[in-house]
């Protein structure tokens, strides 16, 4: 479980660095945004699977632990399905810019706090 939650916790810190930094870069010139937006995918991708693989080991982490990864997994969930519905209604709508802001904001929060708890996951193994 160490070794695994390790080698885990260092290909996040991998991807997560950049998209950080294009993140802040972006505030700057807006054309990196986009590259935030390719990495932040990858990311995802990686931080659900990271979830997956975590879940094998649940029995092993504690207790306050296993209530962020289940906080962290139904803020995944209620974001995706919330998003999707509503998705349709805000297209033509004056509400377009924050339903914007708030689909590309919650992600970047969401893969921070994952990254919080696969380190603390780590500390604890």
């Amino acid at each position: 479980m160490k070794t695994t939650i390790s080698i885990m916790s260092w290909i996040n810190r991998i991807i997560m660095i950049p998209f950080l930094i294009t993140l802040l870069a972006s505030i700057f010139e807006n054309d990196i945004f986009m590259f935030s937006m390719y990495i932040a995918f990858v990311l995802g991708i990686y931080q659900i699977a990271s979830f997956l693989v975590t879940l094998f080991f649940i029995k092993k982490v504690g207790s306050r632990k296993v209530k962020e990864i289940v906080t962290y997994i139904i803020m995944v969930l209620f974001y995706f399905l919330l998003s999707f519905l509503i998705a349709e209604n805000y297209s033509g709508s004056n509400l377009k810019s924050l339903f914007l802001f708030l689909v590309v904001a919650v992600p970047i929060l969401l893969s921070i706090f994952w990254t919080y708890i696969l380190e603390s996951i780590k500390k604890e193994s």
